[in-house]
Order: structure tokens, then sequence, then C-alpha cells
């Protein structure tokens, strides 16, 4: 990731959680929200820059700076939002999510949704907003990707929801344990003791 992209990650956010105070006290509208289990795609086993110089540069993303700040239980803050449209004036688009990890991998959360170009207000209202589409479409789009970067493919695998939810039950009760079991391994990477806890609602 260039300057640049740093430094719009770092102003979304250190003000988007004051925009957020002053929308949600004037009119309970928002510009922070929870990153929902239901979203998780997969996690890539690489560096947040190279996943975003495939999404922006092979696979047709374009970053999307104005969303709202997207935060996990656990306290991760997203670190980047892309969209792909099939047209700069389509009414849908694909829009993903990036919480990079202490580990070094990237976990890919994603959902289907109005654009915010030709429909800005049934996009801020989530309008049938659908976390289920936007992931099937996710998996096809990267699982299928075998680009210049990644020549082999994606390095990824999608980990079992249940275990998610068994190690977000425990880290909330006994944040010092771990539990380690085995992952759902659709892809081509391998992952260790790397768990998304996710926050249920906006």
């Amino acid at each position: 990731m260039g300057f640049r992209e740093d430094f719009v990650n770092a102003v979304r956010r250190r003000v988007w959680p004051q925009i957020h105070y002053l929308l949600d006290g004037t009119f309970g509208g928002y510009a922070v929200s929870h990153t929902t289990e239901d979203e998780y795609a997969m996690t890539v086993h690489c560096s947040e820059a190279r996943l975003e110089r495939a999404l922006d540069e092979e696979l047709g993303f374009s970053r999307n700076p104005i969303s709202a700040l997207k935060v996990r239980l656990d306290g991760n803050t997203s670190e980047g939002s892309w969209v792909r449209r099939e047209s700069l004036f389509a009414d849908w688009q694909l829009h993903l999510v990036l919480h990079a990890t202490d580990e070094g991998h990237v976990d890919v959360y994603a959902h289907w949704e109005y654009s915010w170009i030709t429909h800005p207000y049934k996009h801020y209202a989530a309008r049938e907003y659908d976390a289920e589409k936007g992931v099937q479409l996710a998996r096809a789009r990267l699982g299928e990707y075998d680009g210049e970067r990644f020549p082999e493919g994606l390095p990824y695998e999608i980990e079992s929801p249940y275990r998610r939810r068994l190690r977000e039950h425990v880290a909330a009760r006994a944040p010092l344990l771990e539990v380690r079991g085995e992952t759902e391994r659709e892809g081509r990477g391998k992952r260790l003791d790397v768990s998304p806890r996710i926050a249920l609602g906006r």
C-alpha cells in the first residue's frame, strides 16, 4: 500500500468516528458500522498490499474511500474498502472490506448492494443489502483468479463458521484462551489460529 492509501486510511480512522458521532446524534445516521459474520468470504494468505494490487490492476475493483469505516468485534478496523461495478453508472456493486490480521493475512468480507453513485439513499439505507450474494460473488471472482500476480491462484481458505463462533464465544469470556482446531480448507493456503471475531449487527 502506498503513502496515499495509508494517508487516506489514517484519515478515515481518525475522522469517520467523529462524523459518526454527529450523524448518530442528529438523525440516527452512521459513518462507522460493524463487519458482520455473514459477510465473511475468505482469508487470503498474502499481504494486504499485494492483494490490493491484484484487485486494482487485474480483478476490476476500485478503491472506495467514502464508505463507512468497518470495525470487527475484536476491534480490528478495516484497512481497505473496494467495489466492483459492471459500469460506472450500474445500479449495483460488489463491496469488499479487507481486515488485515496480525499474522500477515487478509480476511475478506463482502456484500452486494445498491451503488452509492446511482442510488445514494438506497445505498445508505442498506435497501436490498445482500451479504449472501456478495459472499458468493466474491468467492467466485477471487477464487477463480489466476492472473499475473498469483499465477497459481490466490492462496486462500474459508474457515468454518462454527469454529469462528466458538472462538468468539470463548474470547468474549476468557480473552487469553485459544481454541485450536481444523479449518475448512477450500483454497490453496494454510491458516493457523486466525479467527475473524465478528460483531452481529451494524
